[in-house]
């Protein structure tokens, strides 16, 4: 007996190092992609983002680079491309229209803010509307100049 309750739990350890993929939704069947650890399916659902506001997203202690929350007051997606200990909530902005006829027109919507909300890690040709310039602006590598 002592045995089979030895096998036992070895069989389930063992299970659960093997099993890192979830799979919510689908046929049961099919099995989640190999390149991800949860993989959700549904043809009449979507996954819902924790929505916060912008102070309890600034409240977050030691949020994970990567992390992303849907601000509600502003409508916009938000990830941590910063640190644990530096945080830097960036917006994720998507053209926005009444419906698919005028969203879908070619239109580009920019990162806006004041100067103090300029990306900590921007990259090189990164544009964005200052609104206390009132300009377009375009990092160069060094600084943000004025287009």
């Amino acid at each position: 007996m002592k045995k089979i309750i030895l096998f036992f739990f070895l069989f389930i350890g063992f299970n659960q190092l093997t099993e890192a993929q979830v799979k919510i939704g689908g046929d049961g069947v099919t099995p989640p992609h190999p390149s991800s650890i949860l993989e959700l399916e549904s043809t009449d659902k979507g996954l819902l983002i924790p929505r916060l506001t912008a102070d309890e997203i600034n409240a977050i202690s030691d949020p994970a680079k990567g992390l992303l929350v849907f601000n509600s007051e502003s409508g916009l997606l938000q990830i941590n491309t910063g640190t644990p200990d530096v945080p830097q909530w960036s917006s994720l902005v998507v053209a926005r229209g009444n419906d698919s006829a005028t969203a879908n027109k070619g239109a580009l919507a920019l990162p806006v803010g004041a100067n103090e909300d300029r990306p900590s890690n921007p990259v090189i040709g990164m544009l964005r509307y200052n609104t206390d310039e009132s300009r377009f602006e375009s990092f160069d590598g060094v600084k943000w100049v004025a287009l």
